[in-house]
């Protein structure tokens, strides 16, 4: 595992649509909500921090700006 991981959520396409969350090496997961996505790129963040690497948290916002949170 690379020291650094960054994780990205990106909110639905449509109206209707999923919450996708993607890191490298890692399937896309899609979600129903905002909260469901950032709960899910926690524990992988989690995850990656036990595993001694380090964990980048990218929010994309409806007008194209991101959000980054490091732990």
């Amino acid at each position: 595992m690379s020291d650094e991981v960054i994780i990205y959520i990106a909110p639905p396409v449509t109206e209707r649509g999923l919450w996708r969350v993607r890191s490298d090496g890692r399937p896309e997961r899609e979600v129903a909500s905002e909260e469901a996505a950032v709960a899910f790129a926690a524990e992988h963040a989690r995850m990656i921090e036990r595993a001694g690497g380090v964990a980048i948290v990218r929010i994309e916002r409806a007008d194209g700006t991101w959000e980054t949170f490091r732990a």
